[in-house]
């Protein structure tokens, strides 16, 4: 059986982390490890995590965060997380059996947020449409839920420090690049949406905006015009959001799949549909090559006889017709 280990950046989250470690706690396939790299908390982010049972790294921001834990796990799964999310207590038995039996090298997983409202809701449903749609071509996985094999993490040299935001979106893209298999898990992560609140909404959507249809053209991410159109990246400061946000997944998010989900359903007929039509022209192809090769030419000569015929035949019936006309 494959182990896993679980690294979760932190900076400031004692209001978060409790909730995350407790989930993890009730899981029905527990980790082999969490490890919780910390960038300098001021609070007792550190303490809490010694306190159950973690091993504690210097981390730093995100990506230096993630590489800092990747770099000392001994799990042959890495799952990446952030200190918000609070995970359902079948989440790792089931991502980890979907992500093993598809053979996948690197996956992410839809999201569901933590209280909210009906607008959150939509949201975060869209955003889970957006994963879907632009999957193929051109991936994007949400740093607060990311596994990845830790052969794949170490051949791609882990996620690139230099980078505040994005990092996440660049690590899979090059992991793709270089021949990885990267999937949608069906398995859903809840994460709260203080993002939303803190950085309001109108911003969070024009910033993810902008990254997607920068990574979507194919320009490589450069810190300095991500600080320069979207603002200096702060790490740590969504941890001054209101505290106690763990709440039940209310009824909202029912009403979010119900009118979201059915767009999701049909982006994957779209895919499904559109792969079997590319079957079906591939086999046309072949047999009109075939029919062109071998029988084509005959029937060629044969249709052109017969048209050539009909239309002498034609020519004849109005000849007649016209000189009956002058006649009378």
């Amino acid at each position: 059986m494959k182990t896993v280990s679980i690294v979760i950046p932190t900076l400031n989250e004692e209001a978060y982390l409790p909730g995350l470690l407790e989930a993890i706690r009730q899981q029905t396939r527990p980790p082999l490890e969490v490890i919780v790299a910390d960038a300098g908390s001021s609070d007792r982010t550190v303490e809490i995590a010694l306190q159950t049972g973690c091993q504690v790294v210097p981390g730093g921001r995100p990506a230096r965060g993630r590489n800092a834990g990747a770099a000392v796990a001994l799990g042959d799964i890495l799952l990446f997380l952030d200190a918000d999310v609070l995970p359902g207590p079948d989440f790792l038995a089931r991502a980890i059996e979907e992500f093993d039996r598809r053979g996948l090298d690197a996956a992410t997983c839809p999201v569901l947020p933590l209280g909210g409202n009906l607008t959150d809701a939509i949201f975060h449903q869209a955003a889970n449409v957006f994963l879907e749609a632009t999957r193929p071509f051109s991936p994007h996985a949400p740093g607060f839920c990311i596994l990845s094999r830790k052969q794949t993490h170490a051949s791609i040299g882990g996620f690139d420090e230099a980078l505040y935001l994005s990092e996440d979106h660049d690590y899979v893209r090059r992991m793709v690049a270089q021949g990885g298999r990267f999937g949608i898990l069906h398995v859903p992560i809840p994460v709260s949406v203080r993002r939303l609140e803190t950085d309001g909404r109108w911003n969070v959507a024009v910033r993810y905006s902008f990254l997607a249809i920068n990574q979507m053209m194919g320009d490589p991410f450069d810190q300095a015009v991500l600080d320069r159109y979207l603002g200096e990246y702060r790490f740590g400061h969504h941890a001054l959001a209101a505290k106690s946000r763990w709440v039940r997944l209310v009824d909202l998010q029912q009403i979010s799949l119900v009118t979201i989900s059915p767009i999701r359903q049909t982006v994957g007929s779209i895919h499904q549909e559109t792969r079997q039509l590319i079957c079906r022209y591939d086999e046309s192809r072949k047999t009109l090559n075939e029919l062109f090769r071998i029988g084509m030419p005959a029937a060629i000569r044969e249709t052109s006889l017969a048209a050539k015929k009909g239309v002498k035949g034609l020519t004849v019936k109005m000849e007649a017709l016209i000189n009956q006309a002058d006649k009378s």
